[in-house]
């Protein structure tokens, strides 16, 4: 029965000492993770502002996951996401993404595959000669395909409701001009 203890515990110790250990990213490195996922969103944001569909996709995953600024607004496969960005294009003339600001970034050091992103970041969108700024609150959540990152999912929230009734009520002035109609309620 010794014997067998003995065999045991150092089968454990050989299987222990094999398992390969996990390299833990240094702070440059995970300074540097953290530069990449930042020039990903700015690349986002820049193709949004630009409407660049094509520019958009290649910081963008094959599956994506979008939560908008009402309970209306989710997009669960790419499909949704090109119908929504194209729409949203349609109806704001321009729209500006600012600075990031109050940036944090959530990623393991020792299996830097998935990360978080939360970040403010000012908008001005113009619809006709009229212009709205908001502030934004956004998540997005990244993963490393194929040695880059690329968006996941994402989470959009205003911080003021008063600058979106300002929105819907310039929406709403451009749907009357355009159609004649006024916007649905929803």
């Amino acid at each position: 029965m010794k014997y067998i203890s003995y065999l045991l515990l150092s089968l454990f110790i050989v299987l222990a000492a094999c398992t390969p250990e996990q390299k833990v990213l240094s702070k440059e490195e995970v300074d540097k993770e953290h530069e990449a996922i930042i020039k990903v969103i700015k690349a986002y944001n820049k193709a949004m502002d630009e409407k660049n569909f094509y520019a958009l996709t290649e910081t963008l995953a094959g599956d994506v996951v979008f939560f908008g600024t009402d309970s209306a607004e989710v997009i669960n496969t790419f499909a949704d996401f090109k119908e929504k960005i194209k729409a949203q294009w349609k109806k704001f003339d321009k729209m500006i993404y600012g600075e990031m600001l109050d940036i944090s970034i959530q990623m393991d050091p020792g299996n830097p595959k998935l990360a978080s992103i939360i970040f403010g970041i000012p908008q001005t969108i113009t619809i006709g000669d009229k212009t709205a700024t908001l502030f934004m609150r956004m998540n997005r959540t990244l993963k490393k395909e194929r040695g880059k990152w690329v968006i996941v999912s994402g989470v959009v929230g205003t911080a003021s409701h008063k600058q979106i009734l300002l929105l819907e009520e310039m929406l709403k002035a451009k749907l009357e001009s355009v159609t004649g109609e006024d916007m649905p309620k929803e």
